[in-house]
């Protein structure tokens, strides 16, 4: 008894106790929820592309073009359908949100991790309590395939990047700082390196400064234009493709493309594209190599110093950490983060800057073998980049900087198209999503934060991380104007760093608490808005909106809510119900998704423009309600249902009078 006693008390006293009775719950709640959750627009898309990626390593040559990395998908294709064989009773779609919510229970337990870093393990707790309960990221954890999976993933680059600091913490054992002491003295010198330059002719310095201007500058204009080249590139092949036979375009292209009438024109738009992309990537590596030997032969003193004193020391080193445990579990993780999305390498960056701003010039050789295990995990995990990594990858990031997304955004009660956005977009949405409480401990966490750095009681070179992971991508969205649109789903790795201030926040409260009862007490205070909300939105979470916005039903016409049409599931359920055998159902929107739930005798089609001519073009409608379709398409129809939550719509269904009435 007494060892039983014991082993419970050791239990209860691990550090990472609290979270993984957090997750054991909120496993227990996802197994029993899971199927409420409709299918989201585009997840067909990306369960697609992880087929067509994982069919690259059995050598089938595939179209593996996409803004994003595969790794995630990949790996939940697998999942699914191992958790199909245990769960025979589940739809693959319901398998396949699963294991959405199983990564975004590991982003919990990596943002716990983090947590720890600064906080007593039951302040962590409980503000990684608020976090994971927050109603916006609960409805996403079961159906985003894409940024749920890219905050998680981020989030474990972050916290095992910090951990990777702390093994080297001790300066005198760290091995990054052997090649500091056997260099010697910095034989590195400005005199050195004016010596070497001064020895150079005076015809041959200018000649290398207009080689090197140029070089680098046609380089950066590349780069810079690489969206509008790619344009044009395409838009010159349609022409080309669709010019006279006899014009001189119609000519060269019959020469160049012997098979012009077996193939369609987007064929040889992609197969031009691919081939600029690798013209460019050789163009950089040629560029790099030749501005190398250039400097080889205007410095040579300065080459071999650095060589013998400096950079042969640093590449042992750099060697010798390639097998270090903690830069390769690091390393892992950034290169799977890479792998899921463009923006992941900047949680390397985020662990750089912290290892720089402690370390100096002695992180350098720890920071190399970091990314070159990530570049490496990235490069084999995404099979897009195989024929050509540079080229591909810059082409990755070009098509997310730019994603030719032509819809509209709701927004303040107005259809933006997402080039003409308010500069307020990201901020407002940022405060009308996440609920009061968490508002309120990040603003006080924040105060707190930037006090004690200040007084020198907190690790200010972290707060100034956290800091720029929050903030630097809002500044870029409001000086950038890049394409953004369902709201910030793409944005969401920006949350973390809100609830890491409100856990400095609570752990000043907790401080000045006479009892833990009433720090329980503050929590369950704090958790009340998420509960309530979880509980009357599900399952559409994702759609909450706090009381600045007017909550939910405020935000109703004012703001994008049902974005990805999960609604759509409850309405063809309904459908299955009421609908005549081989009634005929117009669907606006994605139509795929309620193909995919509807009875198999049910007429489905997507709704297009000439419907509206007809007097009864159907027998039913689902019609959403974003844009307020519902209310401009088929004004004269009945609506026999709707799906919604707290005075707040998501989609429709009408009847046509032609249509028998729904069976009681």
């Amino acid at each position: 008894m007494n060892k039983i006693r014991a082993w419970t008390h050791a239990f209860i006293s691990y550090k990472y106790f609290p979270v993984f009775i957090l997750i054991a719950i909120s496993l227990i709640v996802g197994v029993f929820t899971v199927t409420d959750y409709g299918e989201s627009h585009d997840e067909m898309l990306r369960y697609r592309y992880a087929e067509r990626s994982l069919s690259a390593y059995l050598g089938e040559t595939k179209t593996l073009t996409d803004e994003k990395g595969p790794f995630y998908v990949m790996l939940a294709k697998i999942g699914s359908e191992l958790l199909l064989e245990l769960r025979n009773d589940w739809l693959a779609i319901e398998a396949w949100h699963f294991m959405h919510f199983l990564s975004f229970l590991l982003g919990v337990f990596f943002f716990y991790l983090i947590l720890q870093r600064f906080t007593d393990k039951w302040v962590a707790f409980g503000t990684t309590l608020l976090f994971a309960t927050q109603p916006l990221l609960w409805g996403h954890a079961f159906i985003n395939p894409k940024d749920i999976p890219f905050m998680s993933f981020f989030l474990g680059s972050v916290a095992l990047g910090l951990l990777m600091y702390d093994s080297f913490s001790n300066a005198d054992r760290n091995p990054a700082n052997q090649h500091d002491r056997d260099s010697g003295d910095d034989g590195l010198t400005a005199s050195t390196l004016a010596y070497d330059w001064k020895s150079q002719k005076r015809k041959t310095r200018l000649i290398s400064l207009l080689v090197i201007g140029l070089v680098i500058g046609v380089l950066l204009g590349l780069l810079l234009a690489n969206f509008y080249i790619r344009s044009s590139i395409a838009n010159l092949i349609h022409q080309s493709y669709h010019a006279e036979p006899a014009s001189l375009l119609g000519r060269l292209f019959s020469t160049l493309a012997e098979n012009k009438g077996d193939l369609p024109v987007e064929n040889y738009i992609q197969k031009g594209l691919k081939i600029y992309q690798r013209l460019l990537g050789l163009y950089a590596l040629g560029s790099i190599a030749a501005l190398s030997i250039l400097a080889l032969i205007l410095f040579p003193t300065t080459s071999r110093q650095l060589w013998r004193r400096h950079t042969r020391p640093f590449i042992k080193t750099t060697l010798y950490l390639l097998r270090n445990k903690w830069v390769v579990v690091a390393g892992i993780m950034l290169g799977l983060t890479s792998s899921i999305r463009i923006l992941g390498p900047a949680a390397g960056l985020l662990v750089a800057g912290y290892f720089l701003l402690k370390r100096g010039r002695k992180a350098l050789s720890v920071l190399l073998a970091y990314f070159v295990i990530a570049a490496f995990v990235t490069y084999i995990t995404w099979p897009a980049l195989w024929s050509n990594p540079i080229g591909s990858y810059l082409g990755s990031i070009s098509l997310a900087s730019d994603f030719p997304w032509e819809g509209k955004v709701m927004f303040g009660g107005i259809d933006y198209s997402v080039g003409d956005l308010p500069r307020s977009y990201l901020p407002t949405l940022l405060s009308l999503q996440v609920t009061e409480p968490a508002m309120l401990m990040f603003l006080v966490g924040l105060a707190v934060a930037a006090f004690r750095s200040y007084k020198k009681t907190i690790d200010r070179e972290m707060v100034i991380i956290f800091v720029l992971w929050l903030i630097t991508p809002i500044i870029a969205v409001v000086l950038l104007g890049p394409t953004i649109y369902d709201n910030f789903r793409q944005f969401l790795f920006i949350l973390p760093p809100i609830f890491i201030f409100a856990g400095i926040g609570l752990g000043a409260l907790f401080d000045k608490l006479s009892s833990k009862s009433l720090f329980v007490l503050l929590i369950m205070l704090l958790m009340l808005p998420s509960i309530y909300w979880n509980v009357k939105l599900h399952p559409y979470q994702y759609v909450y909106y706090n009381s600045l916005a007017g909550g939910v039903k405020g935000a109703f016409r004012q703001y994008e809510m049902d974005y990805w049409a999960t609604s759509y599931r409850e309405a063809t359920l309904y459908l299955n119900q009421v609908a005549p055998a081989n009634a005929k159902v117009i669907v606006w929107g994605p139509e795929h998704i309620v193909t995919n739930y509807a009875r198999q005798d049910l007429r489905i089609e997507e709704y297009h423009k000439d419907y509206l001519d007809l007097p009864h073009p159907a027998d039913y409608a689902i019609i959403s309600t974003r844009h307020n379709k519902d209310q401009t398409l088929f004004p004269d129809a009945e609506q026999v249902f709707s799906v919604g939550r707290q005075g707040a719509l998501f989609v429709v269904v009408k009847q046509f009078n032609n249509a028998d009435p729904p069976n009681p």
